[in-house]
């Protein structure tokens, strides 16, 4: 009987043909990653020869004036970007993977790209994951949608049923069928992925497989639900892409107006305002009073102070500049406050709808999720503090910039160690299958 049924899936031209589209959409999926992921490998590799030719330039020019040569270079911090940023490209393409500062104000240039709500990002690009989660399910709808009507509709129900030894075995043993098929095409893309992209067989990746193979579980238990109502084919088609619709649109879209509506981010805005007044009206205040908030803040650098007659000096510009970001630091730690908050929103939407999660989840690990973000600017915020604090006693010391050595100062890399929590990871999907095969498993005793 289970070749039978095997045998008759394969003579289905239309479930061929829907299962080529689906590994022809996969197989585009992991092209456009890859390029995605050599193209940001390439910036990042170029951006050391770019760094390194910035400062040979501004060393021919400003070699005996540092405070001037450190108003223009550049220090670049890459933000890490492993090998599954290619299934899952988030919020890569918003935000760069790599970012030159100065020395001068950090909040400016950190703010130069905003960061958005990965709730939002959920119909975002043609990646792996897009095709996991948006098409995936619409071959599963096409192959289950009519498991049990297609037969009542026929008239050849009720022979099945009296020739069957078990008809809810029989419906099982269909839709097992199917989903071994999309299994299959699913794996096979994954293998193509870890040649094609060398992305290594890793702890993440293998959380990453099978949060995708959970969610295709799920939508296989929903497509059993759903049948198990005996109600027609339309019946149970329009049904499942309300569902699909439900989950991939309207909620995501509802949950953000909400999260944009509770969690507004202002502060954002607010912090580069009250970065740029703070430092411009330094230049209608007494230096003295600039210098003894900045030796409040730096005590070690309290030796260096600034007559008030002197029309300019580095040490007293270098601390005005900073005093900016102190007096926007409010607005934004209030600003990195909602956008945690956005998230944490977002991520208990994703406990209800496994799309979210799966979503949340993949980027998280392919480092390309809000987490990521958040985590980046943070290490920028500490990158730029160890860099002025490195250069700025040989600025007010007023040395040659041929005291430094140089060859230190190349392209840093900020490594995400963040882990991944696996109860909230595996948890919500096994309760939602759980929960649907209960509920499927109910009507399934009706079946006759």
């Amino acid at each position: 009987m289970n070749y039978y049924l095997f045998k008759q899936f394969c003579r289905n031209k239309a479930y061929i043909i829907s299962l080529i589209i689906l590994l022809f959409a996969g197989l585009s999926s992991l092209y456009t990653g890859k390029k995605f992921l050599d193209r940001n490998e390439d910036i990042i590799a170029k951006s050391a020869a770019y760094q390194q030719e910035s400062l040979d330039k501004n060393l021919s020019l400003h070699s005996d004036d540092i405070g001037l040569l450190l108003y223009y270079v550049k220090f670049n911090l890459v933000n890490e970007m492993p090998k599954l940023t290619a299934l899952n490209i988030g919020l890569r393409d918003l935000n760069p993977s790599i970012q030159g500062v100065t020395i001068r104000n950090l909040e400016e240039q950190k703010n130069n790209s905003d960061f958005f709500n990965p709730a939002n990002a959920v119909v975002g690009n043609f990646d792996f994951s897009f095709v996991l989660i948006f098409l995936f399910p619409l071959v599963i709808i096409a192959f289950c949608y009519n498991v049990i009507s297609d037969d009542q509709e026929k008239g050849t129900w009720k022979l099945l049923v009296v020739q069957s030894k078990s008809i809810k075995k029989l419906i099982d043993t269909k839709l097992f069928i199917r989903f071994l098929a999309i299994v299959f095409v699913y794996f096979l893309l994954l293998t193509v992925a870890i040649f094609y992209i060398a992305i290594p067989i890793n702890y993440d990746f293998i959380i990453y497989s099978s949060v995708g193979l959970l969610y295709i579980i799920f939508w296989f238990v929903l497509s059993r639900w759903i049948i198990s109502y005996q109600k027609s084919s339309s019946w149970n088609a329009l049904s499942l892409v309300i569902l699909w619709m439900g989950m991939n649109f309207i909620f995501p879209m509802l949950g953000n107006m909400v999260i944009q509506k509770v969690y507004p981010t202002k502060e954002g805005l607010q912090a580069q305002i009250e970065q740029r007044e703070g430092y411009h009206n330094k230049w209608d205040e007494k230096k003295a009073e600039t210098m003894k908030r900045f030796h409040v803040i730096y005590p070690q650098f309290s030796h260096y102070n600034v007559d008030e007659n002197v029309s300019s000096s580095y040490i007293w510009y270098y601390a005005m500049q900073h005093l900016g970001d102190v007096e926007s630091s409010l607005s934004s730690k209030q600003y990195n406050h909602k956008m945690e908050q956005r998230n944490n929103a977002a991520i208990f939407i994703g406990y209800i709808l496994p799309n979210i999660q799966t979503q949340l989840v993949q980027s998280k690990l392919a480092k390309t999720g809000m987490e990521n973000q958040l985590n980046y600017a943070n290490g920028l915020k500490d990158f730029h503090e160890k860099q002025r604090l490195y250069f700025y006693p040989h600025i007010f010391e007023n040395d040659n910039a041929d005291v430094i050595n140089w060859s230190k100062q190349t392209v840093k890399t900020f490594i995400d160690s963040e882990k991944i929590n696996l109860d909230r990871v595996f948890t919500p999907y096994l309760i939602i299958i759980a929960l649907l095969l209960i509920l499927s498993q109910n009507k399934y005793k009706k079946l006759c």
